[in-house]
């Protein structure tokens, strides 16, 4: 059936219910077809008469005028043209070829054209024109545009690029070439892949990643290391801001960061987060650019480099958080702490020790040192040094400082308060200082001394004789009482035997005095303590005094090492009593005073050895929590530490299981490229020996079991002394990221499969046109043509009356019958409007390639859902083709949608396909029927997509949209499709999707869209 009785009579049948011809409409539209074609049949045949009389001329003149530009041509082109006969030989050389072979026109006419080709060419081309004149007309050697060496006078071979054209005539054959020196054009090229090359190896080789911006500061261009750091494909941020990606989060920096941009003027370390504000893959960037000028001096964009610095950033809110922390603990100790480091400046301190020093706060801050701490002090007139220079005091004061040996010394204030301090170094050359204000203390030795001058006041103002006596009986101490008693000055009895004191006619010894019948010899001699009344005593005088004395021994570790003795007058008995009690309730009170200060600093070091160990407790809850494995090992590779990660990870069996004390040989090995290694030469050791962080992305730790694990681990060396060193490592498992990286770069790859093959199937664009545009003009040449050829056989059936006519007439009907004229005057306009056909599919395929494949952006836009579909039928024709016959229905006033075009076109294509299997599955007699047709309801657009295939089984109709879930057999899907279209329509669209019977079987698919977009993500205001 013809193509235009095809198209007339679906126009006859189109609103008709049942599909039936309208046959009064058929016939009035193959009426006017008619007429229309006798109305173009009349119009050609006048404008045949015209052109017979303008033809000879105009053909006279199309000649003359080919000779002429093609000789101007020669002489004025740009690049060298040669043209050659059927065999060969040079006919034309223009002066561009003089120049470029070295030869000149006369030399090389009439030669053959494999002069100027090296040798090897040269024979090949010889044969391929031998090959094409035995051939009629078969291909010629390097046709198009091709690159050929060539050869000059001078011998040297060159790269050349040679366009030819044949010209071909009933006696002549011709070959035109245009050839090209691309000598430089090959060297810049080779230059500029060096270039490319060695910038692709640093870039690859980078840490950092290189971007480029426009006017508008979007980018145009990011390097491929951006993909491992933010997750995304560089295409996915092309065409954004950094505002966009995460800047315009941090409202004063990206004001600042406007005012760069709006001065062009360069900037460095820009730094700022991108990511969700609590997620895990949030990111610290760092950015560095400089403006980008045109030759004009317009402004282009930026151009600069991108580094992810999120782990220096957590690293200084660790120490941030470490240092809050290590204040916090300074300032709950109750003594003043300061911290100084090897240059003697102020690091911490605490509050208690800013308040040991009135006036101090304001001048005690970290990076003051401390002789200027000493100065400001001196300014303050918070020490008191007494009648000393001030400069001496300082050169001891800080000869002190520098040579802390943990020694306390006293100093006083000025305020009448005494500190003592205490200055002790550190293992980096600095010192930690301890003050303690002992105000309390120097004020209760203050007492003592006075309690001791009153203790001797009272002694010798007591009514009482004292004496101390040493194990001979000596006396030594006596006071006042004790002398006028005895009758002798105090001082004259130290050293005296008491015996020979208190007895008048006893000599003196040299030695200790025997036992007698006195009471206090015995008792001081016996070490007996005891309370004697009645005694009597001589005085110097010889006269008897009666006292009462007690004597008490005293004793040095079990030995006897002499004796107190008190004695009085009896009268003076219950004064001393009373004097004794007084001093006696002292005493107690003054220890029950320092018994409380011991309680007090008993409960403080308990409650510090209690939040002790609830710190214990909580690191160790802290480490048993994380995800990440945590080992401790000492210097000679015993673990000390492991929590439940590391155990997981590493396989130990039962979590719960002790490892501790095991060497680490036997939890795990690293493997390096030289084999297996165990702890005493794997870095770990290396960490230990020289104090230093070792950090490993990519390593592969070898289990108990010999199973090998990818992780990612970093060692550092625990702050401890030289003995008791230890390393901490930490790791996790890689598996699951380096397979979500494997996987992201296979996606990658056939994303860019997918944009190259819509490239180049825009591409195509450009030839189609050409040949359309060529077939069109072959297709109005040809009634001209036919017109000539009639009346060219008129002009013969005329000329055969005339005799001198027979012979250009009979050839004339020769090449006439030979050719097969009518055959190609039926045929040829039929060909012609085939191939337009044709090319008018092929456009229509690349359009909707191009629009289907079109990456989309990260807004909705408005898009015609009728175009979109139509797109999707086009890309998916060749999966529906052979299994369903589609039938579109799409409302002509159906509303542009706010939507994201490119995601609408995927969920179209997966139910297209989606039903297309139905139907191959159903077992029902090919081709089925797919109906897609759009309406609008309201707000909305609905579009239904019906087939007749298996249908969707009620049982299982509230699970297909569920992620994985498929009813394919295995290895046919992924359960995926369903899924992601259900979110695009209603997660990003805020519309619905839902699935219902065919009444003819199969399923129904009804995708509703709001027209202003739904406010889904990305929706536009």
């Amino acid at each position: 059936m013809h193509k235009l009785l095809a198209r007339q009579l679906r126009k006859a049948a189109h609103g008709s219910p049942d599909g039936a011809v309208d046959l009064s409409r058929l016939i009035a539209m193959v009426d006017l077809a008619y007429e229309e074609a006798d109305q173009e049949r009349r119009l050609k045949d006048r404008a045949l008469d015209v052109m017979q009389s303008e033809i000879g001329e105009m053909s006279r003149r199309v000649v003359e005028e080919a000779e002429a530009r093609f000789n101007l041509l020669m002489d004025n082109v740009g690049e060298a043209v040669v043209v050659i006969d059927g065999s060969g030989r040079i006919e034309a050389f223009n002066s561009v070829a003089e120049n470029i072979f070295g030869h000149v026109a006369e030399e090389v006419r009439g030669q053959n054209i494999s002069m100027l080709m090296a040798p090897d060419l040269g024979v090949k081309h010889d044969f391929y024109l031998r090959y094409s004149a035995d051939h009629n007309g078969g291909g010629v050697l390097e046709q198009g545009g091709r690159e050929l060496w060539g050869i000059r006078k001078s011998g040297e071979v060159f790269p050349t690029e040679i366009t030819v054209g044949e010209v071909a005539s009933v006696t002549h054959r011709q070959f035109i070439g245009v050839i090209r020196d691309v000598t430089l054009r090959r060297q810049v090229e080779a230059e500029l892949r060096e270039s490319e090359s060695r910038f692709r190896d640093l870039a690859g080789s980078a840490s950092d990643w290189f971007w480029e911006s426009d006017a508008e500061h979007r980018l145009t261009f990011v390097s491929e290391r951006i993909g491992s750091v933010l997750g995304v494909k560089p295409s996915a941020i092309l065409g954004h801001t950094w505002f966009e990606t995460g800047l315009d989060e941090q409202a004063d920096l990206a004001v600042s960061h406007r005012n760069d941009l709006t001065g062009r003027s360069a900037f460095r370390d820009l730094i700022f987060t991108v990511g969700p504000p609590e997620g895990k893959d949030r990111k610290v960037i760092r950015l560095s650019g400089i403006p980008i000028f045109a030759a004009d001096g317009t402004f282009s964009g930026y151009r600069g480099v991108g580094a992810d610095i999120t782990r220096e950033a957590m690293a200084v809110q660790q120490a941030i958080r470490a240092q809050q922390q290590l204040r916090d603990a300074i300032d709950s100790i109750s003594d003043a702490i300061a911290v100084y480091d090897a240059n003697e400046q102020l690091v911490i301190c605490n509050q208690a020790y800013a308040e040991t020093l009135d006036r101090a706060r304001a001048f005690l801050i970290p990076g003051i040192s401390f002789e200027q701490a000493l100065r400001k002090g001196h300014e303050n007139r918070l020490f008191d040094i007494g009648n000393q220079d001030f400069d001496h005091w300082l050169i001891g004061r800080l000869e002190r400082f520098r040579t802390a040996d943990g020694h306390s010394f006293v100093l006083k204030l000025t305020d009448g308060r005494w500190v003592q301090s205490r200055e002790c170094p550190t293992r980096e050359g600095g010192v930690v200082a301890v003050r303690t204000d002992i105000t309390r203390m120097k004020r209760r030795e203050e007492d003592l001394d006075r309690l001791r001058q009153r203790y001797e006041l009272i002694l010798d103002s007591a009514g009482e004789g004292i004496i101390g006596l040493d194990e001979s009986g000596r006396v030594t101490f006596a006071n006042r009482m004790a002398g006028e008693i005895i009758g002798r000055a105090a001082s004259s009895m130290i050293g005296q035997c008491f015996y020979c004191l208190i007895r008048a006619d006893a000599g003196n010894c040299d030695g200790a005095c025997p036992p007698t019948e006195s009471p206090v010899v015995e008792a001081y001699l016996s070490g007996t303590p005891g309370q004697i009344s009645g005694e009597v005593f001589r005085n110097n005088d010889q006269r008897a005094i009666p006292v009462d004395f007690f004597v008490a021994p005293m004793t040095e570790e079990g030995r006897q090492e002499g004796a107190v003795l008190v004695f009085r007058d009896a009268t003076l008995r219950l004064q001393y009593e009373r004097t004794v009690e007084e001093q006696q309730h002292e005493l107690e009170r003054l220890v029950a005073e320092r018994t409380g200060e011991l309680q007090r600093e008993i409960d403080i070091r308990t409650r510090t050895e209690v939040a002790l160990r609830g710190s214990r407790e909580r690191l160790k809850g802290i480490t048993d929590s994380l995800f990440e494995g945590v080992l401790v090992v000492d210097r000679e590779g015993y673990v000390s530490f492991a929590n439940p990660s590391a155990k997981q990870l590493l396989e130990c069996g039962d979590q719960g299981e002790d490892i501790e004390g095991y060497p680490l040989d036997l939890l795990l090995r690293i493997r390096t490229p030289l084999g297996d290694v165990a702890f005493k030469d794997a870095p770990f050791r290396q960490v230990l020996k020289d104090n230093f962080v070792l950090r490993d992305d990519d390593a592969t730790f070898v289990t108990a079991s010999g199973k090998p694990l990818s992780v990612a681990y970093a060692c550092s060396p625990l702050g401890e002394d030289e003995e008791r060193r230890s390393a901490v490592i930490s790791f996790r498992n890689t598996e699951a990221l380096k397979k979500a990286q494997r996987d992201a770069l296979q996606a990658s790859r056939l994303a860019s499969v997918g944009q190259l093959a819509a490239g180049i199937a825009h591409e195509i664009n450009t030839p189609i046109q050409y040949v359309g545009d060529n077939l069109r003009f072959i297709d109005d040449s040809l009634n001209k043509l036919m017109s000539a050829v009639a009346a060219g056989r008129e002009l013969a059936a005329e000329g055969k009356s005339h005799p001198t006519m027979e012979a250009p007439v009979a050839k004339f009907e020769a090449a006439f019958s030979k050719a097969k004229v009518p055959f190609l005057l039926a045929e040829v306009p039929a060909a012609v409007s085939e191939s337009l056909d044709g090319v008018g599919q092929i456009a229509r395929i690349v359009l909707s390639m191009k629009e289907f494949s079109h990456p989309g952006t990260s807004t909705k836009t408005m898009t015609d859902i009728n175009r979109s579909l139509d797109s999707t039928l086009t890309v998916s024709h060749n999966v529906w083709k052979h299994g369903a016959e589609v039938v579109r229905d799409f409302a002509p006033d159906l509303p542009p949608v706010l939507c994201h075009a490119g995601e609408l076109n995927q969920v179209f294509l997966n139910l297209i396909v989606n039903a297309t299997h139905a139907i191959e599955a159903s077992g029902k007699p090919l081709p089925g029927r797919i109906a897609i047709s759009t309406l609008r309801d309201g707000e909305y657009v609905v579009v239904r997509i019906v087939d007749n295939g298996t249908g969707v089984p009620a049982s299982i109709r509230e699970r297909i949209f569920d992620p994985f879930f498929t009813t394919k057999e295995v290895g046919k899907g992924t359960g995926q499709g369903l899924a992601i279209c259900r979110d695009v329509v209603v997660s990003k669209h805020g519309g619905s999707m839902e699935v219902t019977d065919n009444d003819g079987g199969g399923a129904i698919f009804i995708v509703r869209l709001p027209i202003n977009g739904g406010g889904g993500l990305g929706a536009e205001k």
